[in-house]
């Protein structure tokens, strides 16, 4: 192949690039930190670090020479080690590579939850309280008054659970293993639709072997319920290529319900799911059902619960966050991550002011926008920097403990291995988004519904705020575009693309 015809030419020459200046970037700043830190106080509204602020940008600029390195080994000698491997993975039956490395998940992520202490920290803490008052009195509430601030879908799922076998953090954390694995079943599925098998077996273990992946069965927080369900629901919009039954249909709907009980975030996500309907080789007709028939399956869901905010709480609404979520990351002081206002506008924040508070959120964001128009664009971009910068929030409270204490300890090790391990799968999804806009890849229609929900979530956080933790869902889909590029750059890239890819059918 030529240079002009060969993207992985152009790619291999970006890697190099990027990796110098990773190694570049990385090291000085890493061995003359104090300077780091003033440099990058601009990104704080309040001009000021948490020490475990510090603790992990110091950490993020060892991992930064790091990856650098990382990368160019593989330019150079990945391809030997990965073609070796490959030659092993293909001699495997499908059954048992599916039992082999299953299985490994379940033993890491049980080894996890049995050594690590439960994680009750912020967020996570708040829905502990609320699921086992829910569980004894059977009423969302706050202090005594009705609460829609965050949907009942995460507490409601702990509840049942402390109800039935009473408040046991570690009959929680055993069903996150499972829906852990579910994660990773369903990751190699979806991949399996959509690239080569060697490639989707690649899909497999990455996702098995992802740090923050593990890390959060020992977690009580909603991102791995919500990523579960999500898969399960591309999985059957993958389903025999968008031909979905009246069933799948009746079932996705649900699934989209369940998704906005759980994160408020997903509330257009329907639409999302609806124009990918028509994006298939349907009668124009079957589209509308299908699309009908999900739209109304997702509110019928919904209703119950926005019924009785209706009646308790004065508003027909998911959640009662939105506008102070949207104030908090369009406000005076706002950088692009979570920050709290010092001066805050709102009422008593208790429950019964929360409807109040959220129109006034609204209003006070609108307004903010309408007359900052350019620095709304420049915190969206340092909000999609503290979307994607990190993936540490699994590890938050450990990190914070060490920080304080001035200790090096195992977790601060974690954090340096889970950013290299997060870092590579980002640079090589961002490869595999590249190879699926050049045209690299047979199934289009496929590759763009992964390809929208990466950008509706972006978009979303574009306009309210960025936490590490947020992109906890997209971790699948993003292994899936890396596996993608590595089976394709790695694993003899001339034979794979002189040739027309099969179809999946």
């Amino acid at each position: 192949m030529s240079y002009k015809n060969n993207p992985f030419s152009k790619i291999s020459i970006t890697f190099v690039i990027l990796a110098s200046f990773l190694i570049l970037f990385g090291f000085p700043l890493f061995f003359n930190f104090n300077q780091a830190v003033k440099l990058f106080l601009h990104l704080s509204p309040d001009r000021s670090f948490f020490p475990f602020t510090v603790l992990v940008l110091k950490t993020s600029f060892l991992s930064f020479v790091l990856v650098g390195i990382c990368l160019l080994f593989f330019l150079f000698w990945g391809r030997g080690i990965l073609t070796k491997a490959s030659e092993r993975l293909e001699n495997v039956k499908e059954v048992n590579f599916l039992i082999l490395f299953l299985g490994l998940a379940f033993v890491i992520r049980m080894l996890w939850i049995i050594l690590v202490p439960t994680q009750l920290y912020a967020d996570w803490k708040w829905y502990d309280q609320m699921a086992y008052h829910l569980s004894q009195v059977w009423r969302y509430e706050d202090n005594g008054f009705p609460t829609a601030y965050w949907p009942i879908g995460y507490p409601l799922f702990l509840a049942i659970i402390y109800w039935i076998i009473g408040h046991s953090y570690f009959a929680v954390e055993f069903i996150n293993v499972l829906l852990s694995l579910s994660i990773c079943l369903f990751t190699y599925l979806i991949a399996k639709r959509l690239i080569d098998p060697l490639s989707s077996r690649l899909t497999l273990i990455i996702i098995i072997l992802f740090p923050s992946q593990i890390f959060f069965n020992n977690v009580l927080a909603s991102e791995i319920h919500f990523t579960a369900l999500l898969l399960l629901l591309i999985y059957l919009c993958l389903k025999q290529r968008f031909q979905l039954s009246i069933y799948i249909s009746l079932i996705i709907g649900v699934l989209l319900g369940l998704l906005i009980l759980i994160r408020a975030v997903a509330l257009l996500l329907p639409f999302i799911i609806v124009f990918f309907y028509f994006k298939s080789n349907q009668r124009p007709g079957l589209n509308f059902r299908n699309a009908g028939l999900t739209m109304v399956m997702a509110f019928l869901t919904l209703f119950p619960w926005m019924l009785r905010n209706k009646l308790v709480l004065g508003s027909f609404t998911v959640a009662t966050s939105g506008g102070i979520n949207l104030y908090i990351g369009n406000g005076p002081i706002s950088s692009g991550g979570w920050v709290w206002q010092k001066e805050n506008p709102f009422l008593d924040l208790s429950a019964p002011n929360e409807v109040k508070n959220n129109k006034l959120g609204y209003q006070l964001a609108i307004k903010y926008i309408l007359n900052h128009p350019l620095g709304f664009i420049t915190r969206g971009i340092k909000k999609e920097i503290y979307l994607f910068a990190t993936d540490c929030s699994s590890i938050t409270k450990e990190l914070d403990s060490a920080a304080q204490s001035y200790r090096i300890d195992p977790f601060v090790i974690f954090n340096v291995i889970g950013h290299i391990y997060y870092l590579l799968v980002l640079i090589f999804s961002a490869g595999g988004v590249f190879l699926f806009l050049k045209g690299k890849w047979q199934a289009k229609r496929e590759f763009s519904l992964l390809l929208g929900i990466i950008i509706y979530w972006m978009g979303i956080h574009f306009i309210f705020y960025g936490v590490d933790r947020y992109h906890y869902p997209l971790i699948p889909i993003l292994s899936i575009f890396a596996a993608g590029f590595l089976g394709a750059y790695f694993l003899s890239p001339e034979s794979r693309f002189e040739t027309e890819p099969i179809e999946k059918s």
